[in-house]
């Protein structure tokens, strides 16, 4: 734990050391989707200052095609996720490598909630690319998550949990998609 702390601490310590560097291609509101295995559906990307900041609400399209494709009828799926939805969010650094192409660096997280209580899901390290047509009001990115820790919040407490063989559920929490400037 005191490992992943001083991990985190360093990245944050990069992030604000590089903001001079910061710049970025579109610096207005944008709203948008993603597609993933487990985050599917609406975004929107806040600029505020020197950081970037993407909430979504989405749907686990991949679990529900897998169990399409397992002949299920639906009902553990129906069961297990008919109260939750699938929430995201990244805390990112727009880092400019031209004028339409902007790297980000930064948290992200996603999480299945029922918006009253619980949430269970993944934070960690994020890459983020985001190029901007030219001349054009809208973009494409590729959000890269890294999870190293899984988050719970419930009624009874709060649960924090570290696993190595998290940073491979990123497979499955990396989404694409296309965002439209306002």
């Amino acid at each position: 734990m005191k490992r992943l702390a001083f991990l985190v601490f360093v990245v944050v310590m990069l992030m604000v050391l590089a903001m001079p560097l910061t710049a970025r291609a579109n610096d207005s509101l944008a709203l948008g989707g993603q597609v993933g295995f487990i985050a599917t559906g609406a975004v929107v990307d806040i600029p505020l200052g020197p950081m970037a900041v993407q909430a979504g609400i989405n749907y686990p399209l991949g679990i529900r095609y897998i169990e399409f494709l397992a002949g299920g009828d639906g009902s553990f799926v129906d069961d297990f996720l008919s109260a939750f939805f699938v929430v995201s969010s990244d805390i990112t650094f727009p880092i400019s490598l031209g004028e339409n192409f902007d790297l980000k660096l930064g948290l992200s997280g996603i999480g299945l909630t029922d918006f009253q209580s619980m949430l269970i899901g993944v934070i960690g390290p994020a890459v983020k690319g985001e190029y901007w047509i030219p001349n054009k009001n809208y973009g494409l990115f590729v959000n890269l998550n890294i999870p190293v820790m899984v988050v719970g919040v419930t009624d009874e407490g709060t649960l924090f949990e570290s696993d190595p063989i998290l940073p491979l559920l990123g497979l499955f929490t990396t989404t694409a998609g296309v965002l439209w400037a306002l």
